[in-house]
Formats: C-alpha cells, structure tokens, sequence
C-alpha cells in the first residue's frame, strides 16, 4: 500500500485516530487479482480470488475525508468489478460505484482498472465484488473509516467478520441453483462457517480494558447470531451509522450488515471465553446432517488457564433487533413525497427456471450500464424505457421522500440493500402492508442493508439527494442473478450535467465485446430490439402475486390523502425539521 498523506495521517491510522489528521490524504492500494488454493474450514482446498497471492486480503483502512484509490490488475480468466458496500459515493462518484452493468462495465480479464474516490463517512463497511455471485470466490475486504473525532471511548478496535462457506466455487454452485431442475428454488447450502475467513481464528483480549468490535456479515446467505461467553455488548454503529449505545447479549445480522459494538474485557485473567457465530436455520431450505452451525472462536486472556462455561442460548436471544436501533444524532421520520410498492416472491418462469420478481418481473441485466445509458442517451435520459424493458426502473426528483414499501409473499426472508443511501426502518411486521395504521419511530434507525421476513414486509424512506443511478437488491448473492433487484435513478438530467462518461470507460465495454453507450440494447433513443426481455412468471403461478400487487397498488392511490400516522397534533414536526440535513449523521458526526 501506498500512502500519500501526510505524516500525522499516517499515525493516525496506525494508532486508531487518537490524533486528527492535519489534513485529508490519498491512500492508494495496488491490488493484483489472482487465484490460489486455500482451504480455510480445514476440509476442502479450493481455488479463491486473492489480493496480491494473499488470502485472506488485508483489511482497507483510511480516515474519513480521504481519497481511497485501489488500482485493479484482474488477472484471472473471468471479469470482476468491486462495490464500496455502504459508501454512498455522494460526491459526484457515482461512476465508481462498481455495481457490474449498473454502473460500469465489468473489468475484463487481463485489463486494469482504477477506482478513486472521496470517502466523506466514519464507519464500518466492506469491499466486495459485484459481478454475478463472485464474491462468494474471496473477493471480499473490510472497509475500515477511522474518525479523529469519535464519540465512542475504547482502547482496542478489532474487525471480526462472519461468514458462509462453500466447497464448489460460485459458477458451479450458480448453474444448480438456477437450472430446470431446481424449480423449487433451492439455494446452495454451504459447507461450513468462517469467523475471520477462518475455521481456527483466535483473538486475545487484555484484560481492563474496553474493546470495539466492528462485525461483518460477509456470507452469501447466512444470518449469524454473534455473541460472547460472559460478557455483554453495548452497541454503537449500524451500517455506518452511529446509534444510541444499546446493551446486548447478541446481535443478528443478515448478510451485507455491520454491527459496532463496545466490550469491556475482564478485570482478571483466570478465564477464557469463547466467541459465537451462530448461522440461522431460518436462511436454509434444508440443513445437512455435517453442517456445523455453530461457529466458535477461543478468545484467550491467557491461554494457560481453563475456558468458563458457555452461556446458556436463552440468555442471548431477543434483545437486538436490526429493524430499530435509533441513531445517535436524533433525526425525526421524513415525510413522505411519494410512496412505491414492492411486492416480491419466486415463481417459475417461462425460460422454465425459478426466478424472484419484483411485482411480477424479473431484473434482466441490460446489454449497457445504467449509467452509461443515462449519461450518453441525451434528452431520453427521463424516460425509463431506455434503460430497458425489464430493469425494474424507477425516476425520482432530486430531494423527494421515498417510501418504498416491500412485501415479501415467499416463506425465506430476504436482507435488501440501497447502494447510494442510507435509509429509515419506518415499520416491519408479518402479513401484508397496505397502509393500515404504524407507530412511526421519532428516531428511526439509519442503515442501508435491512432484513425483510418471510411472508411479511418493511416500509423504508429515504430522500432522493444523490443524482445518479442506484442499484436497489437482496443481498443473498443467489437471489441477484436470479432477478430480485430493481434500479433507482435520480435527478438524470442534473447527473448529466455534473458527471462524464470517461471514454476508457466505454473502451473497456468494448473490450469486453459489450456496447458502451447508449440505450439498454446499445441503440439510440427508443429503439430496444436486443434488450434483454421476455421472461415473466407462467401466468398460473403468478395469478395470487398479481391480485395481492393490485390491492397494493389501489392502495397507493389511497395513500395520497393519507396522513402519516407518525405525526399527531402533539408532536407535529416543523418541515424545515422533518427535511432536515442528515449527512452529518451519515458522515459520522457530533452535532
């Protein structure tokens, strides 16, 4: 790695921020993109996708108003691109934000690529590939964002990430799961669980001291229920945003989410404890006999002496819910402008296979980035049937309140993730949501990755500030390929004007045999003959979908004079204060 800051930048990182940075740097990172056999659980060698032959990569780490570049030399024989998951890019960096065929073309094989952005949040996030379900190969990274003025009070900081694990690599598990014969949508099961891309990681604790544990769920699938033996956690960060301190046994976390929590470590040595990552049944439709569910990882205050007993699981159950952890800084619920219905399930298709839909459709991937598409279609960039007849698109006003209410009608639950934002968790519950009476938050909680339950549904807001196009998914990676995946655009004509398409941009579309610019079938205006097209749900299947998406949708004519229940005549909130500035809160900041 390559630091281009200063000398006090430097310190900074390496002793945790306890010194402010004198001024933002560049911290550049050359990454060579290669395979190796690994074999991390200790019962399969397999090949992964390394950084620089090292697996697992080291972890990103960078202070807040940095400059982050990594240079990509991909040297393996397929494309990559990589997704900042959590960082918003709202700084006019739309174009790096690595969602393949959303936001660029994928990076062919032997190519280089640069990614360089400004990072304006504090937090924890992670770096993953976004082509199809790559990142299952290894192709993740923790994204640290250190604060110099962090409100938090800790001695030690320590990344710990949870994560499921497959033998077979991610093409093949991908041809099973989306074949004729898997029309019950099974998705692949993996092998076993890994804490720290491990099956033998180990951490040391020092005793006396306050402990920041920043957890990442890196799975493909999994949900883990993270807990300590004996000790107790105080939670402070969701996603990137900091929260009120919550105290917890456990916390739960879908795939995509991050969690901070504070531990103060044992006045004593006498002891050792031991970490859980516990994976939920909930995600899988069966459970192998010899997959082992309970990931555990010794956490040794001196290795000499006997480990305490485990906690009994009753006592870690119930008391973490990722739907409502309120923000540290205080913001009120924003008042909805415009309310868009989802409705989601898997059905079969007519290219005979089980895809999920967005009501009624499955995401097809356009023959051009969406981006590309809105930066060089001229004056149709408004219109969303240049961005294909089945990208699932939605066009919002630079500043409008989103309410997005997702209905879940299948029987697993599904983690979705905002690329651009962060988003307020307004409701979650079972059944169907059609507007009937909520208790909105006064805080709600900031996140951008949020669990939907089976057969249940969410009701998110976020304001539309940040022009561009935004990739909107579950974040079980099988589901991404398999169609559960829409795409927001915001403000097209101000992004055409404050962002270029780089011709070495469209030059690596074109080496990688795909048209650059364009509509979503690579032609002018409204021409889409050769956009991807035509698969739906075999109309049987999908009739029961259709009815409950109608309801939903004469819903929403009703919602236009409906009155947000969050607001009653005694805490009526001014509107200068209901849209008010939240980058401070997503930066990070005290107020």
């Amino acid at each position: 790695m390559k630091q281009l800051a200063t000398l006090t930048c430097v310190l900074a990182s390496i002793f945790l921020l306890s010194i402010s940075c004198i001024s933002a740097g560049k911290v550049e990172y050359d990454w060579n993109l290669e395979y190796k056999k690994v074999n991390p659980d200790g019962l399969h060698e397999r090949r992964v996708i390394s950084i620089n032959d090292q697996w697992p990569p080291a972890p990103v780490k960078l202070s807040v108003n940095d400059t982050l570049v990594i240079h990509i030399r991909n040297r393996l024989n397929e494309p990559t691109v990589i997704h900042a998951h959590g960082i918003n890019q709202n700084n006019g960096s739309n174009i790096y934000d690595g969602a393949g065929m959303v936001t660029q073309c994928p990076i062919p094989s032997n190519y280089n690529f640069t990614y360089e952005f400004p990072v304006t949040q504090a937090g924890t996030f992670w770096i993953h590939s976004h082509f199809k379900v790559q990142y299952m190969d290894g192709l993740r990274v923790p994204l640290i964002v250190y604060d110099p003025n962090e409100p938090f009070e800790y001695d030690e900081d320590e990344i710990i990430t949870v994560s499921d694990w497959y033998h077979e690599d991610s093409y093949t598990n991908l041809e099973q799961y989306m074949n004729e014969d898997n029309l019950d949508g099974v998705e692949p099961i993996p092998q076993s669980g890994l804490i720290n891309d491990h099956a033998n990681a180990t951490f040391n604790f020092k005793p006396g001291k306050m402990y920041r544990l920043r957890i990442i769920n890196m799975s493909g699938i999994a949900t883990f229920g993270v807990s300590i033996d004996g000790h107790e956690m105080d939670v402070i960060e969701v996603d990137g945003v900091r929260t009120k301190t919550r105290h917890v046994r456990s916390v739960y976390m879908a795939a995509g989410q991050r969690v901070s929590v504070l531990v103060k470590t044992k006045d004593n040595t006498g002891k050792n404890y031991r970490l859980h990552a516990n994976m939920a049944p909930v995600m899988f439709d069966y459970i192998p006999d010899d997959l082992q569910m309970n990931i555990e990882a010794p956490i040794y205050y001196d290795k000499e002496k006997p480990f305490a007993p485990r906690d009994d699981p009753s006592l870690k159950k119930g008391d973490y819910d990722d739907a409502f952890t309120p923000p540290l800084i205080e913001a009120p619920a924003l008042k909805a402008d415009r309310q868009i219905n989802f409705t989601i399930d898997f059905m079969e298709n007519t290219d005979g296979l089980n895809h999920g839909v967005i009501n009624g459709i499955p995401y097809l991937t356009p023959l051009v980035p969406s981006l590309h598409t809105l930066l060089s279609i001229g004056e149709y960039a408004n219109n969303t049937a240049v961005y294909g007849p089945q990208s699932i698109t939605h066009m919002f006003e630079l500043n409008q309140v989103i309410e997005l209410v997702i209905n879940n009608l299948d029987d697993g639950p599904h983690p979705f993730h905002l690329h651009g934002h962060a988003f307020q968790v307004i409701a979650r519950g079972s059944g169907i949501y059609s507007n009937q009476s909520i208790d909105v938050p006064r805080n709600p909680t900031y996140r951008d990755t949020i669990g939907v339950p089976s057969e249940g549904y969410v009701v998110i807001r976020f304001r539309a500030d940040n022009p561009g196009v935004w990739f909107f998914h579950c974040h079980v990676d099988w589901h991404l390929p398999a169609g559960l995946a829409a795409t927001f655009i915001t403000a097209p004509e101000l992004a055409q004007e404050t962002m270029t398409l780089p011709q070495e941009w469209i030059d690596m579309c074109i080496a990688a045999g795909q048209p650059g610019t364009g509509n979503a079938a690579g032609k002018d205006g409204l021409d889409l003959e050769g956009a991807p097209s035509g698969i739906r749900p075999i109309q049987d299947n999908f009739m029961l979908g259709a009815i409950i998406a109608t309801l939903i949708g004469i819903s929403t004519v009703i919602w236009h004079v409906w009155v947000d229940p969050g607001t009653d005549d005694d805490e009526n909130y001014e509107d200068d204060q209901i849209k008010m500035d939240t980058q401070p809160l997503l930066q990070g900041q005290q107020e």
